[in-house]
């Protein structure tokens, strides 16, 4: 992870838990690439991400089953979607 992340351009796959760690070190917006759907190819195939921030690929329910089923992507504004993903994982983002 540590070497990848000092390469100068990262293209970070879907729900690369790798890849997002290594661009997050190394300071860089990667390239996403969108999961195909239907045996047919995304258009666009990827997309450049607004934030450095690695995906949290699953919610935290902060030990209250009670937030299960919440939508934490709406809570604050900074805490967004990934792009990647279909309302699932979170990250931060630095615009509002």
């Amino acid at each position: 992870m540590y070497l990848l992340s000092l390469t100068d351009n990262v293209v970070t796959s879907a729900r690369s838990t790798f890849g997002y760690v290594a661009h997050s070190l190394g300071g860089l917006k990667p390239w996403l690439l969108y999961q195909p759907r239907d045996a047919s190819v995304p258009d666009p195939p990827c997309v450049r991400s607004t934030s450095i921030e690695p995906c949290h690929l699953t919610s935290p329910s902060h030990g209250c089953d009670a937030d299960w089923g919440t939508d934490s992507g709406k809570v604050l504004p900074f805490v967004k979607h990934c792009e990647d993903r279909d309302n699932d994982g979170l990250k931060l983002f630095d615009e509002l």
